[in-house]
């Protein structure tokens, strides 16, 4: 029986080992990006355009879906607007160009009107991937419809329809 045990524990060790080096895909990944936002303004409803970052991580559960986590900051004309979202990502993954699509809901945070508001976001788009090496991917673009839904002091409830455009660099 003492040695029963230690066999035991190696064959577990094996078949783990074994079933990790069998998936192509990565369980985690992790992207940091440049955001270019066109924001709509409350009313009398103009556009400006804001500048920032973003940051996402993804469990990959299945080869072509995750489920991602993303915080976008954009800033510009002192106005601000922050957003933490999560939602079901599809991504076809080829050995060069991996696609994807997504949709995030949560909540953001958007000041520099007179005031500032909390309010819930909806993030719908997709993008491009080109696999650089092993564990790189450089994003080559994601462009998002950036939907922002709040109450600012003196408007009322505002829709906010947004657009925006990524850049950055994916790590798996």
């Amino acid at each position: 029986m003492r040695k029963l045990v230690p066999c035991f524990c190696i064959l577990l060790f094996c078949a783990v080992t074994g079933l990790s080096q069998a998936q192509d895909y990565p369980n985690w990944d992790f992207t940091a990006a440049y955001v270019y936002n066109d924001l709509e303004t409350p009313a009398p409803q103009t556009r400006t355009q804001l500048h920032g970052g973003s940051g996402a991580i993804a469990w990959n559960f299945r080869r072509y879906a995750a489920l991602e986590g993303d915080v976008t900051y954009t800033r510009g004309n002192s106005r601000s607007l922050w957003s933490y979202t999560a939602g079901p990502r599809f991504t076809a993954r080829g050995s060069f160009a991996q696609p994807f699509v997504h949709a995030l809901f949560g909540g953001g945070h958007l000041s520099g009107f007179g005031s500032s508001t909390n309010g819930w976001v909806g993030k719908m788009g997709g993008g491009l991937d080109l696999v650089a090496n092993k564990h790189v991917a450089i994003r080559a673009f994601e462009f998002d419809y950036y939907r922002y839904h709040g109450n600012t002091s003196g408007v009322g409830r505002q829709r906010l329809d947004n657009f925006t455009l990524s850049l950055g660099i994916r790590l798996f």
